[in-house]
């Protein structure tokens, strides 16, 4: 009697702790947030260098903060698109000197037309950048993609140097370039 009720207690303890994870990890599902982590050291030294970018979807903002291996300037671009819509791409560029230049573009990398030809284009332009060393934090008020009228979002993030790639994060599934992230809801 002894083993059989130690084995149902086991077992009715791992069906607690199963259910106990499913709830605690229900949270995370919604959270409105996904982070890549790309490797240190897959570009040039004095380039910006990507190890980590957090994505938030929050209702109302998109929040993107992009970890560096080291401070550089160059160009920092976040891709983000929308299900079944047209994309923006949020810029930001880092002077030698620290000075740091920021806009709105049309088109998402996914787009047919990243370059944002025949594309609309943001709702406004009220980026806020803060730049600090090796992290750079980009936020948009939701109101500037399509008027706050979108759900869930998908992203990647490029850097470049003098009109060149640098690093980009999340790779593409064959290595080869850009990829683009699943979708991250909106909450």
């Amino acid at each position: 009697m002894k083993t059989r009720g130690t084995a149902l207690a086991g077992v009715l303890l791992t069906t607690i702790t199963t259910a106990g994870l499913g709830i605690a990890a229900a949270p995370s599902a919604h959270a409105a947030q996904l982070v890549v982590v790309d490797p240190a050291g897959d570009t040039a030294k004095k380039k910006l260098d990507i190890t980590r970018v957090t994505f938030r979807n929050l209702d109302r903002r998109i929040v993107a903060r992009v970890e560096f291996a080291r401070e550089a300037s160059g160009e920092l671009v976040v891709s983000v698109g929308p299900r079944k819509d047209t994309g923006i791409r949020l810029v930001a560029e880092r002077t030698r000197d620290g000075f740091v230049r920021s806009s709105v573009l049309p088109g998402a990398f996914t787009d047919p037309d990243p370059e944002g030809g025949g594309v609309a284009g943001p709702t406004c332009s009220d980026i806020r950048v803060r730049w600090r060393e090796t992290v750079a934090r980009l936020a948009l008020p939701s109101r500037c993609l399509h008027d706050g009228d979108y759900g869930a979002l998908r992203f990647a993030v490029l850097t470049e140097k003098g009109g060149r790639d640098a690093d980009y994060a999340p790779g593409a599934a064959d290595g080869s370039d850009v990829g683009v992230t699943g979708w991250v809801a909106r909450g």
